[in-house]
């Protein structure tokens, strides 16, 4: 039995679709699984400062202790703890604007 080109290309097609079908399905369930396991209550990071390009200085909040933290690509120095009347100093942060507000912007002033 000689099977057409035709039905050779559908089943080839249906495989090929199975198979990136399943690829999607994997790293969807590795991204979701990985996001839950990144979230912890017991650490926040109360501000941060860049430093450089790749260095940068945070206040983290790390079981109720207040750590001022030097991060670097190689490493992470604790720098000083500070007292929980030193938190009310710390001016608030400004939240950086979403990358879809500034895309949004970016292409009403090209626009115009």
């Amino acid at each position: 039995m000689n099977p057409s080109i035709g039905g050779m290309l559908w089943f080839s097609f249906f495989w090929l679709a199975l198979a990136a079908a399943l690829i999607w399905v994997v790293a969807y369930l590795v991204k979701r699984d990985a996001a839950t396991k990144a979230s912890n209550p017991n650490v926040k990071i109360l501000a941060q400062q860049s430093i450089g390009p790749r260095e940068r200085i945070l206040v983290v909040n790390v079981l109720g202790r207040i750590l001022v933290l030097g991060h670097s690509p190689n490493q992470i120095n604790l720098l000083t703890e500070l007292a929980p009347e030193d938190l009310a100093n710390l001016a608030p942060q400004a939240n950086p604007l979403d990358f879809s507000i500034n895309l949004k912007r970016f292409v009403k002033r090209k626009v115009r």
